[in-house]
């Protein structure tokens, strides 16, 4: 359990408020555990509530939106290229494809709810507030007391499908409504040749994601050096070439995951060494053992 000075909920009288909605039993009682569970309402929501004091996400990306909130503790995580302390009661915000990674920020870690919105919903969304564009986000930490507070209510809504697909539409709405610019946050390319190159090595990647990949192989194809190949990630990605291959690798397991096809070959399938060597890497970036997140599905 936390020690109660790290218990500071976002109703300001530290601990947790059961009434607020800030927290469950099980929050309280385990040091590390996650629960992800999906809202076929809302296209299949992934929403996770978990509480980590070992943990440590590696850096890697989604596909999709991540909102979250800090229930507890404190979680440290790089959100782009800035660096952030997110205390309880602080809301997260990380735009599709931007690298971010998190591991406790004090002693005792921290536990926080998330839920990862897909583009069809969040273009919903954005089609209510008639905004012009899908929302991007150019803050990755927000304060917002109350709205943080009903974000964590709607999520613990589980099994009341109404509900909760009511309530969560609301925060979302609201979110992309108050912090929400419509806009793509910039990231550090010299433009078309960078872009070029990094659509490229991309291509090789998802091409085989079992094949083995050096540098050289990726600069051989882009006509560069290595150190080239390298700056090019960074520029493009805000990640190193092994960091965005592993990412790959996991999000084509994630999706091979949801399927019949035994974890085993899936581990072969996607590059990695054996099932055990699937499950470590898994759990850095999911938070879940590649078992758990198959029961979820």
């Amino acid at each position: 359990m936390f020690p109660a000075r790290v218990l500071n909920g976002i109703d300001g009288q530290g601990g947790f408020d059961k009434a607020s909605g800030m927290s469950d039993a099980s929050e309280q009682r385990e040091c590390e555990a996650a629960k992800l569970t999906r809202h076929e309402g809302l296209g299949g929501l992934e929403m996770l509530a978990a509480r980590y004091r070992d943990h440590a996400y590696a850096l890697h990306t989604h596909p999709t939106w991540v909102f979250g909130v800090v229930v507890a503790g404190v979680e440290k995580l790089r959100i782009g290229r800035r660096r952030h302390l997110a205390p309880a009661g602080s809301i997260i915000i990380v735009n599709p494809e931007e690298p971010h990674d998190g591991e406790k920020g004090a002693p005792a870690g921290w536990a926080y709810r998330t839920c990862y919105p897909g583009a069809t919903l969040m273009a919903e969304i954005a089609d209510d507030l008639e905004l012009p564009e899908l929302p991007m986000f150019g803050e990755g930490i927000v304060h917002a007391p109350e709205l943080a507070r009903a974000f964590v209510q709607a999520h613990r809504l589980a099994g009341q499908a109404l509900d909760q697909e009511t309530a969560m539409l609301m925060v979302l709405g609201e979110l992309v409504g108050r912090f929400g610019d419509g806009k793509r946050c910039d990231r550090a390319s010299d433009g078309g040749e960078t872009t070029r190159r990094f659509r490229l090595y991309g291509e090789l990647i998802a091409a085989d994601l079992s094949a083995g990949f050096d540098l050289a192989r990726l600069a051989a194809a882009a006509g560069v050096t290595r150190f080239q190949v390298i700056r090019d990630f960074h520029r493009a990605a805000g990640m190193t070439p092994g960091q965005y291959l592993r990412d790959r690798r996991i999000r084509a397991a994630s999706a091979l995951i949801r399927t019949d096809m035994p974890l085993a070959e899936i581990a072969a399938a996607t590059g990695f060494a054996d099932q055990s060597h699937l499950t470590r890497v898994f759990k850095t970036i999911k938070g879940l053992s590649p078992g758990a997140w198959r029961a979820a599905a």
